[in-house]
């Protein structure tokens, strides 16, 4: 299997499109600010939040070792985000930008620079 990596173009333009959703979503880049954040915060792979988003299911993201109750939690903050009337935006920029990777657009959201992410291939 032959996977394109995203370039720092690539990078770039998902930052644009990001900072568009901002401005003509602010309520629903709040919450995904929040979820992103939270992900963050509770050490779950960004896989899993994406997954979740994408209402996938990928075993492999699943977290192992937190507690059910916080997971419980957690899933309720992600659905609150999908229940926004304007997350179809969000899910249509990150199938958009499935190049570069839900990792690389949450940290994004989270204020990493576009160059520290080029390349980057350990995140999850």
């Amino acid at each position: 299997m032959n996977t394109m990596l995203a370039g720092l173009n690539d990078i770039y333009r998902a930052k644009e499109e990001l900072e568009e959703l901002k401005l003509q979503h602010p309520e629903l880049y709040e919450q995904l600010h929040h979820v992103v954040s939270l992900t963050r915060q509770l050490q779950i792979k960004y896989g899993y939040m994406g997954s979740l988003l994408r209402d996938e299911d990928l075993p492999k993201f699943r977290p192992q070792f937190v507690r059910e109750s916080i997971l419980s939690l957690y899933q309720r903050e992600v659905q609150k985000l999908k229940d926004h009337p304007d997350f179809m935006e969000a899910k249509s920029l990150m199938k958009k930008h499935s190049k570069v990777g839900d990792p690389k657009l949450f940290l994004l959201i989270l204020g990493a620079k576009p160059e520290m992410l080029q390349g980057s291939t350990i995140i999850k």
